[in-house]
């Protein structure tokens, strides 16, 4: 039975063209086309336990692996334990990237495809289809112009767009700080990193952004302090200090996204936190103080930028969301009262 709701969804998706499928414990399956969740049709929400049953033991809060082949594809299967349960997003490995506009990406994001160089970071929990908009992203700024571009993402997701830019691929079993430094050398003006591996230091990537590079990555954190936190936390004491100056001066923005429950209860809606670098951000980063960075937004938002709250209004006003689910999420909850 559950067999055959697993393959039923997965047909679905190939058959109707969607990027993924989310899979979770107490709802309804959803597809994600043109960068909107929508319900499978004729499918009932799925009970708990249901979700393991599919796919098998989803041990410890979250995790990766390749599944399959089902419906002879295989799929990169990303699960996570959440409040109201487990959550999987399964996604066909080998498929074309979208791009921005089909994400309902925000503005402040598709202005960032003229950078020419910095850090880009893409943020959010698993499953919140962070790799598929920084994917896009990248495939979006090799089209933009003439690259010379290296592909170091350990395990693709996509197939990315690379346009009349030339790109390299990364040498199997060669650790990754190896290859940014390679990159370096070689002149490379677009490094995609992809998801950044635990206890990777974050200085070759940031020395390579110094070089002049655009080095694009994803990393599994909540909001952008707390990506910050998360570089930070690789490095030992010695080179703390260091990584924090260097990311001061290098960072370009950080994009964060997240799911919400819809208003209906039956799928979930993207909300979206993008910081751009300017000096008020850089000293929080250098003095350690980058926690501050939620409330310094919401009292002066650079050029750019878009804070969570204003995202979550634009929700509520369209009534994708309710206000009890944004005061959920919100930084300033009084936004929402009713």
């Amino acid at each position: 039975m559950m067999v055959n709701i697993l393959d039923n969804c997965l047909n679905y998706a190939l058959q109707s063209g969607a990027s993924d499928v989310v899979l979770a414990d107490g709802y309804v399956p959803s597809v994600r086309i043109a960068g909107s969740l929508s319900p499978v049709p004729e499918m009932g929400k799925m009970a708990f336990g249901d979700l393991e049953s599919m796919l098998g033991s989803l041990e410890g809060e979250g995790g990766v692996f390749c599944g399959g082949p089902w419906q002879n594809v295989e799929w990169r299967v990303r699960y996570s334990r959440e409040a109201f349960g487990k959550m999987a997003v399964l996604r066909p490995i080998g498929a074309e990237s979208p791009n921005l506009k089909s994400l309902n990406a925000p503005a402040s994001v598709q202005s960032l495809v003229g950078c020419e160089s910095g850090l880009v970071l893409f943020a959010g929990p698993s499953c919140c289809g962070k790799t598929t908009t920084a994917s896009a992203y990248v495939s979006e700024v090799c089209n933009s112009r003439v690259l010379r571009a290296s592909f170091l993402d350990a395990l693709p997701e996509y197939k990315l767009y690379s346009g009349e830019s030339l790109v390299r691929q990364r040498r199997a079993r060669v650790p990754l700080s190896e290859e940014i430094s390679q990159c370096v050398r070689s002149g490379s003006d677009l490094l995609w990193l992809g998801d950044l591996p635990c206890g990777e230091s974050c200085i070759p990537m940031l020395r390579a952004a110094e070089s002049g590079a655009l080095v694009v990555g994803v990393l599994g954190a909540g909001s952008a302090d707390d990506a910050l936190t998360y570089l930070l936390a690789q490095e030992n004491a010695e080179n703390r200090e260091l990584a924090r100056i260097l990311l001061s001066a290098n960072l370009k923005a950080i994009v964060s996204q997240r799911l919400l429950l819809s208003a209906d209860k039956k799928s979930f809606v993207p909300a979206w936190e993008v910081v751009y670098n300017d000096v008020n951000i850089a000293a929080l980063i250098e003095s350690g103080e980058y926690y501050k960075i939620p409330q310094a937004m919401s009292s002066a938002v650079s050029e750019g930028s878009l804070t969570l709250d204003d995202s979550l209004l634009s929700l509520v006003q369209s009534q994708k969301i309710t206000k009890e689910e944004a005061r959920l999420h919100a930084v300033d909850s009084s936004l929402f009262l009713d």
